[in-house]
């Protein structure tokens, strides 16, 4: 099967034009969400979402976190649905995200929100769904609809809704241009995707690691590679990595890192850099098979590893974005050689319902 033939290669590379038009959509939410939050003094956010939004939600976290300074915490939609809490979240904003909006367990954390007096934010691709309905402000990814069982592009709208949201909460314009950046870097990452695709075709496993603001598109590699390809994969913080998992390390075992140029903070490139080599170095020794998806090639190239070269953007939140249509380009490619049809993976629908 052509990859280039598949729904989600279609819908994967629709990306840049979403990403280009969502801060006019939005706009005026994202202000009257900011004015919610500075009347009420709100300091802390909790966020509920599953799978490949949740994925988002992490990078909302650090992105947030490191901008702001204003905690951010991951939910368990389970304490709600399943164990029946009243969560204390009447201080809090609260963030359901999910690309149908019909999560049921992402729905209940929010009408809790609402009843104890949270300022709640919905996260969805459809205007209509009951999320979207029930929070108190809906963002809207606005991304058409997606047919793939694989979510592409609506991960990325929701990547950049979380960009627009952090800067509205510091009382800033966004005015990064993510879809002109991809626009220009996209040769860069198809060629990157295909070169990794090669040398996985036949592979039963793997490990993705990444650090920070990053650690979300480990993650969401580690689930593209398992929905679409079947294969093995697993996710870490590079720094939990250290902590035990690190022992499953032996020779031939593929490892891929992401590793940005830029940081966030003002000066910390540098100290970013040799932690993102120290756990390539970590890899090597053990005998890895290691790959390094990096818009910094000149970094690594004492390393030993196979590196990937791509286009990214002026900061580690940019060239996220890269690193997420890479991914999604490597997993579509992956999926087609082996005979599977990522558009359709077995025993999983388009919409999940978990409760």
């Amino acid at each position: 099967m052509n990859c280039e033939s598949t729904l989600m290669w279609k819908e994967l590379n629709e990306t840049p034009e979403i990403v280009s038009g969502l801060y006019q959509r939005n706009a005026a939410v994202l202000e009257q969400i900011r004015e919610a939050v500075e009347s009420r003094a709100i300091a802390s956010i909790y966020t509920a979402a599953r799978g490949t939004s949740d994925h988002a939600m992490l990078y909302l976290k650090y992105l947030c976190e490191i901008e702001s300074g204003i905690p951010v915490a991951s939910g368990a939609p389970s304490v709600v649905t399943l164990y029946g809490s009243a969560l204390r979240l009447g201080n809090a904003l609260v963030i359901g995200c999910s690309q149908s909006g019909k999560a049921a367990d992402v729905l209940e954390v929010i009408r809790a929100a609402n009843a104890c007096g949270g300022i709640t934010v919905a996260v969805t691709n459809d205007e209509r769904s009951p999320l979207a309905q029930t929070a108190q402000y809906h963002l809207y990814c606005d991304a058409g609809e997606e047919k793939s069982v694989a979510a592409t592009k609506t991960f990325c709208s929701q990547l950049y809704l979380s960009m627009l949201l952090v800067s509205a909460l510091k009382g800033e314009r966004c005015d990064r241009q993510i879809g002109s950046m991809l626009k220009c870097a996209r040769a860069s990452l198809e060629r990157a995707a295909f070169s990794l695709a090669e040398r996985f075709v036949d592979a039963k496993e793997c490990f993705l690691l990444a650090r920070g603001v990053s650690s979300a598109i480990a993650f969401e590699c580690g689930l593209k590679l398992q929905e679409t390809c079947y294969i093995r994969a697993r996710a870490f913080h590079s720094s939990d990595f250290y902590h035990g998992p690190m022992a499953m390390i032996e020779s031939g075992t593929k490892v891929i890192i992401f590793s940005s140029k830029h940081s966030l903070a003002g000066g910390s490139d540098e100290l970013r850099r040799e932690d993102d080599r120290k756990c390539a170095k970590k890899m090597r020794d053990l005998g890895a098979d290691l790959y390094i998806i990096t818009d910094q090639a000149e970094a690594f190239q004492d390393i030993g590893a196979t590196v990937l070269s791509i286009e990214g953007g002026k900061t580690e939140a940019e060239t996220v974005f890269a690193f997420a249509m890479t991914i999604q380009m490597f997993a579509c490619k992956v999926s087609c050689a082996k005979g599977l049809n990522p558009d359709v993976p077995r025993a999983l629908n388009k919409v999940t319902i978990t409760r």
